[in-house]
């Protein structure tokens, strides 16, 4: 069988930045095996792709650009809070997660919530970057496909339920 919307796949994969022989990011090995359901928000779109078509045994390598990934790095995305704004309202315990490297959840006005890396603290001003981590960077992936099936409704569901 094929991969095309809707089949679950089990993959490993090798990702670095860059090219084949770039700095290792992740490595998904066999005994922690992906699996994802086609079409479902899951993987980027890019991603899920280039790997339609391949079957069981097939092996992958290609190469997504920013735009293909995770976009281009955004200044605007990059700010700078005081520290007590940023704790207001939450319960005094929620200072403990105020350290640099965290990606702390943030609630906006209409109750979306974002997530951001705290890049820095000075004083008792926090900056806050709210672009993806890897945005702004080509990313190569080398991997190989395991298995596909049909996904079941259950699959599915356990896939959409997943991104919430």
């Amino acid at each position: 069988m094929k991969i095309a919307k809707d089949t679950l796949v089990k993959l490993t994969y090798t990702l670095r930045f860059d090219k084949a022989d770039g700095e290792i990011i992740e490595v998904i090995g066999e005994k922690d095996a992906m699996d994802i359901v086609v079409g479902h928000g899951i993987l980027l779109e890019s991603f899920e792709e280039r790997i339609t078509g391949l079957q069981a045994g097939d092996s992958f390598s290609f190469s997504l650009n920013p735009t293909e990934a995770y976009g281009d790095y955004d200044e605007e995305k990059f700010v700078r809070v005081p520290k007590a704004e940023l704790l207001e309202g939450l319960p005094e315990e929620a200072a403990e997660n105020i350290f640099e490297g965290n990606i702390i959840p943030i609630v906006d006005a209409d109750e979306t919530t974002y997530e951001a890396m705290i890049t820095e603290i000075q004083d008792d001003i926090v900056s806050l970057d709210f672009n993806h981590p890897l945005s702004g960077e080509t990313l190569f992936f080398e991997g190989k496909i395991l298995s596909v099936r049909q996904a079941t409704d259950a699959d599915i569901k356990a896939a959409e339920e997943s991104l919430d």
